[in-house]
């Protein structure tokens, strides 16, 4: 086929899937400099890929299934009622996403074959893109590139942050050594205990760091990092209190980040900033910090083989314990921060 002339990518959530997504966006503008693009994401997630004058990164259509419901749906027709694209890469294996793909008018619509498709997702597509033998998800998203005559060769990140928001962080943090610890996910079974996180701050504080505590409002997260800085006084607690763009400029400031399957990790990777990124239940070869899987603190290979007696592990497997995090030990995450100290520039 000939290489196609726009095309509309498709991915509403969660927040590290649309920074993943984000990376094929920015290769493809890259390298495709004159492609039409535009993307469909989720009203939440927008603001990272704003600049500072509110100016989108890339052509940005938003959804709010949480506040419209499905009137959201018809809103996006109506917005898009004048757009023909060449290309649809629907990269969402969901309902909600399949629907926002009737609101688009694309000739080719791509979507995943069958070992990654569910939710009845092959009803709304044309195209099946095979699954490449890297199991990561970006991999997954790269191949849609490659399916639809858009080859890349590697994802690119640029989220144009701001010189003057870089340095306002820079003053609020007033340290140009310091560890971002993000404790949280917004799904608790993903989540270290409190014991290690507490261990690893004061950690990183004995070997010279200063300590910032990042996420995002939920309950879970306020609440977490409310413990952490009534146990570690020498933390700064900013928790809560940075928005999407803040928390990047934060980020890219950041000598090493500590954080489990997160939007955070996923930021920090593709700021290229080292992060350690601790998994048990959830497979780190799949959601791992795409720029960073070296430094992955990780079980889940382990548990999921012996939940499964050492059959083929499924793609999507999730091990079913829920505490299954607390099989990850102060001393291995320590081994790791070490290792990022010998052989990092940080």
């Amino acid at each position: 086929m000939s290489q196609p002339q726009s095309l509309c990518v498709l991915r509403l959530s969660a927040l590290g899937d649309c920074i993943n997504a984000f990376g094929l966006i920015g290769a493809l503008n890259k390298q495709y400099p004159d492609l039409k693009l535009a993307w469909v994401i989720d009203k939440r997630f927008a603001p990272l890929f704003k600049d500072e004058q509110g100016q989108d990164l890339v052509p940005l259509h938003t959804v709010d299934f949480k506040n419209q419901g499905l009137k959201t749906v018809l809103a996006l027709k109506k917005e898009l009622s004048s757009e023909r694209f060449d290309v649809l890469l629907n990269m969402q294996t969901s309902i909600k996403a399949s629907l926002c793909s009737l609101a688009i008018k694309a000739q080719d619509k791509y979507g995943y074959d069958s070992e990654r498709s569910r939710e009845g997702q092959r009803f709304f597509i044309n195209h099946q893109v095979p699954s490449p033998e890297n199991k990561h998800v970006l991999s997954g998203f790269l191949a849609f590139a490659q399916s639809c005559n858009l080859p890349v060769d590697k994802p690119y990140w640029d989220f144009k942050l701001a010189p003057e928001l870089i340095e306002n962080m820079q003053t609020i943090i007033g340290s140009d050594k310091f560890m971002a610890l993000s404790p949280c996910s917004a799904v608790q079974s993903k989540n270290w205990n409190m014991q290690g996180n507490i261990a690893m701050a004061n950690y990183a504080y004995e070997q010279g760091f200063k300590v910032v505590l990042i996420g995002g409002p939920s309950q879970i997260e306020m609440q977490t990092c409310n413990i952490i800085a009534e146990q570690c006084s020498h933390c700064l607690n900013l928790c809560g209190k940075t928005n999407l763009r803040e928390l990047a400029a934060l980020l890219s400031l950041s000598s090493i980040v500590l954080s489990p399957d997160s939007g955070s990790m996923h930021l920090a990777s593709a700021l290229n900033t080292p992060v350690i990124g601790l998994f048990a239940r959830h497979d780190d070869k799949r959601v791992g910090p795409w720029n960073f899987m070296d430094l992955n603190v990780s079980v889940y290979e382990q548990l999921a083989k012996q939940e499964l007696n050492g059959q083929t592990i499924p793609w999507r497997y999730r091990v079913k314990q829920e505490q299954a995090m607390d099989n990850i030990s102060i001393d291995m995450v320590k081994e790791m921060f070490n290792h990022v100290l010998a052989t990092k520039v940080l």
